[in-house]
């Protein structure tokens, strides 16, 4: 990694970030984009404390990588990827059109995301994991963003109705080698088994055992990974 450095591309958060020789940014890339709470603070699109970027990554136009953010070695982006404040990426993954990683989620390395994947905030995806076009995690089962927004539910109320703390536990775990097909949904406090197979569409609200299939909306298993 080399010392830290700004890029030339920079427009609003104009901060200091970690660049990693070899990579290469696109001119419209914002690198180190301050945060919600930051902004909320501070008032200032300046205010960003910086991201690091790894050795000969490729960020496409459009890419937008918030502070805290760490991104490792040989990443791709195509355009449009949002990569969230203190989300961790590791070596090798390649992240689709449109594909959002949130707010303190953890990739693993050669993850591959397809166009429009929305990764849920602290979603822990394991190493060598294939996740088809617009897949989506939820960060809970209970949507209650606009209740705690008036007050109407408490922080402790709502871990206490989705069964785990936001952020301070996973919203999703995904093992290594699963690979998870086009429009399926996965619902927070789920955990997909090692190498198991998500079929296109379904939508999964339970845990999932090491190599089965499931699929269907609510998703059932087909196949055991029995052997």
């Amino acid at each position: 990694m080399e010392a830290t450095a700004k890029t030339e591309n920079q427009k609003s958060a104009l901060n200091f970030n970690k660049i990693g020789v070899g990579a290469l940014i696109a001119r419209n890339v914002i690198v180190g984009h301050p945060g919600k709470q930051t902004l909320v603070e501070q008032r200032d699109f300046s205010a960003g404390k910086g991201a690091i970027v790894g050795r000969r990554c490729i960020l496409r136009s459009g890419t937008v990588v918030y502070e805290g953010a760490v991104i490792g070695d040989d990443v791709q982006t195509a355009h449009n990827v949002i990569i969230r404040e203190h989300a961790v990426v590791g070596d090798n993954c390649v992240l689709g059109n449109g594909a959002v990683v949130r707010e303190h989620s953890k990739l693993g390395n050669n993850v591959r995301i397809m166009d429009y994947v929305i990764i849920s905030e602290a979603a822990q995806i394991g190493d060598d994991v294939f996740i088809g076009p617009n897949v989506s995690f939820t960060a809970g089962r209970h949507m209650t963003a606009a209740l705690e927004a008036s007050g109407a539910m408490t922080a402790e109320e709502r871990d206490e109705l989705e069964g785990f703390a936001y952020l301070e536990e996973p919203s999703v775990i995904v093992e290594a080698g699963v690979r998870i097909g086009a429009n399926a949904v996965i619902l927070a406090g789920v955990r997909l088994g090692k190498a198991c197979v998500i079929a296109a569409g379904a939508v999964v609200s339970t845990d999932v055992p090491p190599g089965a299939l499931f699929a269907g909306n609510p998703a059932r298993m087909l196949k055991s990974g029995k052997t």
